[in-house]
């Protein structure tokens, strides 16, 4: 716990005022809901295997049981969400998603069913995770606007002229994916491509505010790179599972958030994978549509 709140809790955030809630209002909650206090323990005990690799096996060892006994009892609370427990279960579920990326040591897969465990593993994927927090937001929004997190919750908008100008370039190629879908008269229909184009659009408005954020520091990075899979339609995931090429093209894209907080000790490696994964499923014929995302890849980790 000590680790937690001197260090732990300052990777949760890329804002100051943020951090401060995870610091020390995130404990006050656990202190009265035990689930999130296992949850807080597991995920710190990961991060202080980073720092103490001599302890790793024992480290591990804590944060799995921890995380077992704070996730039953979370699938509890779950089941009956009140004003009282709700910010709780956001906070538990935040951590959660982290959790479940650091424990499998950048070997897990993020929005495909990871092959190398059995079919009986309780191993979920991490979008199927981070987006258990959208629904606890639908179903207890208003109690948690007006809590203690109420500020980690607002809404991050942007005109869609600014997210034009404040980076034209990556927005021009962006927007040259959509002919992948355009221009496939017949292959998808007019839902499907109001999907991807949604997808695309909700990219493109992450980018930018990542973008903006160098000088708006009111913008969370980290809140950002981990908001796209949340908003973006259920039917885009659906086709991502079909493994639809143009779905798993525009999808690569998102490792150019991902690589935004590739310095974060949860996130690290989470592009390469997810580009790696993307690449075998596509084949080398449409290697072509994914050349930016390798490309800035190779910049992150030479500037690493």
């Amino acid at each position: 716990m000590h680790f937690y709140t001197t260090t732990t809790s300052f990777t949760l955030s890329s804002r100051p005022v943020f951090q401060q809630i995870w610091q020390k209002e995130v404990p006050r909650i656990a202190f009265a809901h035990p689930f999130l206090l296992h949850g807080i323990l597991a995920f710190s005990a990961l991060h202080l295997a980073r720092s103490q690799p001599e302890r790793k096996s024992l480290l591990y060892t804590e944060a799995s049981a921890h995380h077992e006994i704070g996730l039953r009892m979370f699938r509890d609370a779950m089941s009956n969400i009140t004003p009282q427990n709700c910010e709780a279960c956001f906070a538990f579920s935040s951590i959660i998603s982290a959790y479940a990326w650091a424990s499998s040591d950048r070997t897990g897969d993020l929005f495909f069913p990871d092959s190398s465990v059995t079919e009986n593993s309780s191993r979920v994927e991490w979008a199927s995770l981070v987006r258990g927090v959208y629904t606890l937001i639908q179903v207890a929004g208003k109690s948690m606007t007006t809590g203690r997190m109420k500020s980690i919750l607002q809404p991050q908008y942007l005109d869609p002229e600014l997210v034009r100008a404040a980076d034209p370039e990556t927005t021009m190629k962006l927007t040259v994916l959509s002919q992948l879908w355009d221009s496939s008269t017949g292959k998808f229909s007019v839902e499907d491509s109001e999907v991807l184009n949604e997808t695309l659009n909700l990219l493109l408005q992450a980018l930018a505010l990542v973008t903006m954020s160098s000088v708006n520091h009111e913008i969370d990075v980290i809140v950002v790179v981990y908001g796209w899979p949340i908003k973006v339609p259920e039917a885009f995931f659906a086709m991502v599972k079909e493994e639809r090429t143009e779905a798993l093209i525009l999808l690569a894209h998102y490792s150019l958030l991902l690589n935004k907080v590739d310095y974060l000790w949860y996130v690290e490696g989470m592009s390469r994978r997810l580009l790696q994964t993307v690449h075998g499923k596509i084949g080398t014929e449409w290697e072509a549509w994914i050349t930016w995302p390798l490309q800035d890849l190779v910049l992150t980790e030479f500037r690493n």
